[in-house]
């Protein structure tokens, strides 16, 4: 086997390692998914989102998709927490806390100071036998077979799994708050994203150099009219109506 052809082998195994993964989450849902989307949507408060290594970037994913959708979010690093920005957490926040071992010295020492301050935990978690899974209020199972990485090491099935239960949670979120493509586009409204959706003709209108010529214009003042404000075109206009288009 030649090289091109090894690469294109090794990127077949991980999508379909990482697939299959992603597959198997399906029958682990269970009414802690419920009860997790419920707390959220009747919660006063923010959703906090903590994890340690590549499980503080999925956070940090999680809560962008969050916030861009109708539920207030926040990231927390797990080590930062534990070293002054547990501030961040009031009263009235859920916290999310995201590890595939579920037992990260940070998050064990985490855990018990947010429950201490009586504020709702979930974990987003990959061993149903760790002291997150155990000291967690609802637990949301990402447990994979086996990592894409040759040497079952690097997190790659299992931070996809992680990213994908977020989506999963945020998409239930959206759908629960009736969350529409109005509301979308007050979220967006910077990129080409945000001019579909959220840009309106009058936006565009420039009522100070529009084009425009009166009916009785010659030929030669349309042309340097279209010319000088270089759209194309120019307005015919009678008695401040437009009443033609060159």
């Amino acid at each position: 086997m030649n090289r091109n052809n090894k690469i294109l082998e090794s990127a077949r195994k991980t999508l379909t390692i990482e697939s299959e993964g992603l597959a198997n989450l399906i029958p682990l849902l269970d009414d802690n998914f419920t009860i997790a989307t419920e707390l959220i949507l009747q919660s006063k408060g923010r959703v906090i989102v903590t994890g340690i290594g590549k499980s503080a970037i999925v956070a940090q994913k999680i809560v962008a998709t969050m916030n861009s959708t109708g539920t207030p979010a926040v990231f927390m690093h797990a080590a930062d927490a534990i070293h002054g920005d547990l501030g961040l957490v009031q009263r009235d926040d859920i916290v999310i806390i995201i590890s595939k071992s579920g037992n990260t010295p940070e998050i064990k020492v985490l855990i018990p100071l947010i429950k201490s301050s009586g504020n709702t935990i979930i974990g987003i978690c990959g061993n149903m036998g760790s002291e997150l899974a155990k000291q967690a209020d609802h637990v949301l199972n990402t447990t994979v077979k086996i990592e894409a990485c040759p040497n079952n090491l690097a997190p790659t099935a299992s931070t996809t799994a992680q990213m994908a239960m977020g989506d999963t949670l945020a998409v239930a979120l959206i759908e629960s708050r009736g969350f529409n493509t109005k509301d979308f586009a007050k979220y967006h409204p910077g990129g080409a994203l945000g001019k579909k959706l959220y840009t309106r003709m009058g936006d565009l209108v420039d009522r100070v150099n529009s084009p425009s010529v009166s009916q009785e214009a010659s030929l030669e003042d349309v042309i340097l009219e279209i010319s000088s404000k270089r759209l194309g075109a120019t307005a015919v206009i009678e008695q401040d109506k437009s009443i033609g288009i060159i």
